[in-house]
């Protein structure tokens, strides 16, 4: 049995300056090299570190971060390390995947499909790279295994059904089935669905092992197992430090404004102070209630970063207004029927206009 640690979409270097202060987006750059540097941890006591791509968040990498995964590497002698590059980090003529020199231990893969034989362990593992940041045409080909031996596949793709495009490197499920490796360490797909199978292949995408935004909230890891000839065990590990945590509050039992602040700290105390929220406020709420300014400033110390989305309805019984005489009646039957042409995805943007002109005209009402 060889052993080996998997995973991909690390994405060093993210700017992350979209979201954060500079300080955070400072920090969390840091945080995303030390979720690394844990796996790699893991990979000291495997004989193969499998990187499937998106390693640097694009081409601009800093002489920083290059020293840090020599340092990483040069840490793990005994292991062999292969990295494919992705659409992010393609291996281009002035990417450092061509400018840098890598450890004896470490191979990046060409942009056209190769192979790298490891007679002391019976494997022979096969990987692709891309060169431009889009792969229209898939990169797998027919590969020459080795058929007594265990054979692996290294590659940065989306897996699709026959005919799909993607420029992603499609790569189409039969093709896979076809491959014959034992296992395919794929990267690309951000969240970890669990390890499939197409025919006698196995195949999986790791995940970005530290979450960058709400749309990878949640625990985040890696992949290890052990593989041989006809055989294979495999693993995923939890390893994110911060986390990205989606939650939706019910506001309406809430009679005052420091009783909706009790409320999120008691949501963020379930999880922790050290992660990153968005909080969804839904329900019904009396105008004044959901101050999200005011809000933002109670909670700056309770958690690294917190997003208020006010969500809340107004307790106005809007059928009753619409049949009311005068200019509020007339105003909200006119709302209401622009509402009713707008499209789905737009019908709450018209419902927070609504609230928000009601709640102005009897603002100037009790004036």
């Amino acid at each position: 049995m060889a052993t080996f640690v998997h995973t991909a979409d690390i994405h060093l270097d993210t700017p992350f300056t979209a979201r954060f202060t500079t300080d955070q987006a400072s920090l969390r750059r840091k945080e995303v090299m030390q979720t690394f540097q844990r796996i790699c941890e893991a990979a000291k006591e495997a004989e193969l570190f499998l990187i499937s791509g998106d390693l640097f968040d694009s081409r601009f990498v800093s002489s920083q971060t290059v020293a840090f995964l020599k340092r990483c590497f040069a840490q793990m002698p005994n292991t062999r390390v292969f990295i494919a590059a992705g659409n992010h980090d393609p291996r281009t003529k002035d990417s450092v995947y061509q400018t840098e020199i890598w450890g004896e231990n470490v191979h990046i893969f060409g942009t056209e499909m190769e192979y790298v034989d490891i007679p002391e362990l019976q494997i022979r593992i096969h990987g692709c790279s891309f060169q431009e940041p889009h792969q229209e045409k898939t990169l797998l080909s027919a590969l020459p295994l080795k058929a007594e031996w265990a054979n692996l596949l290294v590659m940065h793709g989306e897996i699709v059904a026959k005919g799909a495009e993607s420029t992603y490197n499609p790569i189409e499920k039969q093709a896979l089935m076809e491959s014959g490796v034992e296992y395919a360490a794929l990267g690309h797909i951000h969240l970890y669905q669990g390890v499939d199978r197409q025919g006698t292949v196995y195949y999986a995408y790791p995940g970005i092992p530290e979450g960058r935004g709400f749309d990878e909230s949640g625990e985040r890891g890696y992949l290890t197992g052990e593989v041989e000839k006809g055989s294979l065990r495999i693993e995923w590990n939890p390893v994110s430090g911060r986390k990205f945590i989606c939650k939706e509050l019910d506001v309406s039992k809430c009679s005052d404004g420091l009783m909706l602040l009790s409320q999120l700290e008691k949501a963020i105390e379930e999880d922790g102070k050290e992660h990153i929220y968005r909080f969804i406020l839904t329900g019904t709420a009396e105008d004044g209630l959901v101050e999200t300014d005011i809000l933002n400033q109670q909670l700056k110390e309770k958690a690294f970063s917190i997003e208020l989305k006010n969500q809340t309805k107004p307790t106005y019984n809007i059928e009753e207004l619409a049949e009311e005489s005068g200019l509020r009646g007339a105003f909200v039957a006119a709302m209401l029927a622009e509402i009713a042409k707008l499209p789905p995805e737009e019908k709450l943007i018209g419902q927070r206009a609504l609230e928000i002109g009601l709640r102005t005209m009897d603002k100037g009402v009790q004036a």
